[in-house]
């Protein structure tokens, strides 16, 4: 039995994802493949668009035979902690033999060498990059710069120039740093770039989607027929029976617990939360009272040293109440196919983490650092289900009363 597993977002999961997970089978041989998804919150920080749970039957309709979540508190992340901490769920699983990963080239070769040299850290990299940080750089910049300057040869830009890329190398670093037997693959992507905001492309992205998506709600037509290309057609028909067009989340529906925690916590308070230094927490309370919305004030406190998403997760880190990122400790199973039934036998032989189907047998299973962890992303998860039944009117649904996705 061969398993490939993939780490994603699936925010939402569209036509190029299932792409994904087609051409992983084709080219790795896998007879299964386990997805590592992103829980209630992303790593570009802000709300998953969708609850884990739909994206979750999503997935597994559109290829994926396993659907595990990545805890808000480690997704949640920059590049480099979202990806050790995906690679560290996939090898504590025990049957993984590759891992999938979209790029703009499809070749693994150049992301395995380099997450190689990133992975050692040499001494004259390592110089390189505080000397770019000082000069005012922010930290994906001050690593091209870094890297063009003791490899002036290679063209840094094109490799470190996308998010799935940049990922990619992420990915091999931290299975080189691991030690892990897992095989990194990588996946040519098809469609349109990440950034590109529009339908009018073959395979939109996941980027593009969601703003339609969020143009679809506002006008007149309120329907997602517009949509119908995007998807796999049983995924699109879920979608149709199941998510009304309204039921999405966006940093801007934070926007009142976010000016609320401005005003109720202090310099101090607001520095203790994971990547808040004292000076931003400082600027925090210095700007609040220009405060007008999620978007707004992220604009407002963005310099050339502090990009967009690096705020947006420093700001979701102090309403989640994330404070420092523990080792990953358990795998919770979202969803499954039954016919994947023989890799959780392997799961439960050969994997170094315990397996979470149930919350309510958690305590049985779970140390008491590891029922902490599962704790603290319960009450993660609840904040995402406050702010969505707030928004849609829907009855709220405790996790520990939350089904499990089984599909045939």
């Amino acid at each position: 039995m061969k398993v490939a597993g993939i780490i994603a977002e699936y925010n939402p999961f569209h036509l190029g994802h299932a792409y994904h997970i087609e051409e992983t089978k084709r080219l790795t041989g896998a007879d299964f493949v386990v997805a590592v998804m992103s829980g209630d919150f992303v790593q570009r920080g802000g709300p998953a668009f969708l609850s884990k749970y739909q994206r979750t039957r999503m997935a597994l309709l559109g290829g994926a035979d396993l659907v595990f979540e990545l805890p808000s508190t480690h997704a949640c992340e920059s590049a480099e902690l979202f990806a050790r901490s995906g690679v560290e769920l996939l090898a504590g699983l025990g049957c993984i033999d590759t891992l999938s990963f979209g790029s703009e080239t499809g070749d693994a070769a150049p992301f395995i060498s380099l997450g190689r040299y990133l992975a050692d850290e040499p001494e004259a990299f390592q110089s390189q990059l505080r000397m770019q940080l000082k000069n005012g750089l922010s930290f994906p910049a001050a690593r091209q710069k870094a890297l063009e300057t003791i490899f002036p040869s290679t063209d840094w830009g094109a490799l470190l120039s996308t998010p799935n890329n940049i990922l990619g190398i992420e990915y091999c670093k931290a299975l080189a740093r691991s030690g892990s037997a897992i095989t990194p693959v990588s996946i040519k992507r098809k469609g349109s770039d990440y950034h590109t905001g529009t339908l009018d492309q073959p395979l939109p992205s996941a980027t593009a989607i969601r703003n339609s998506w969020i143009s679809l709600n506002s006008s007149d037509k309120r329907d997602m027929s517009e949509l119908s290309s995007c998807f796999p057609q049983e995924v699109y028909s879920m979608l149709q029976k199941e998510v009304p067009l309204d039921h999405f989340l966006t940093e801007q529906d934070f926007s009142l617990p976010l000016r609320w925690l401005l005003y109720s916590s202090d310099a101090g308070q607001l520095a203790s939360y994971l990547d808040l230094t004292p000076d931003l927490a400082q600027r925090l309370i210095n700007t609040r009272d220009s405060y007008e919305d999620f978007s707004q004030y992220v604009t407002l406190l963005k310099t050339k040293e502090l990009t967009y998403s690096r705020i947006c997760r420093a700001l979701f880190h102090a309403l989640l109440g994330i404070r420092s990122l523990p080792a990953l400790s358990y795998a919770r199973l979202l969803g499954f196919r039954r016919s994947a039934a023989p890799v959780l036998s392997a799961i439960k032989k050969q994997g170094s983490l315990p397996l979470i189907t149930k919350l309510a047998d958690a305590p049985f299973s779970l140390s008491p650092s590891s029922m902490t962890l599962l704790e603290d992303n319960t009450r993660i998860a609840h904040l995402y289900k406050t702010v969505l039944c707030e928004k849609t009117r829907l009855s709220f649904l405790h996790e520990y009363q939350q089904q499990m996705i089984i599909l045939p």
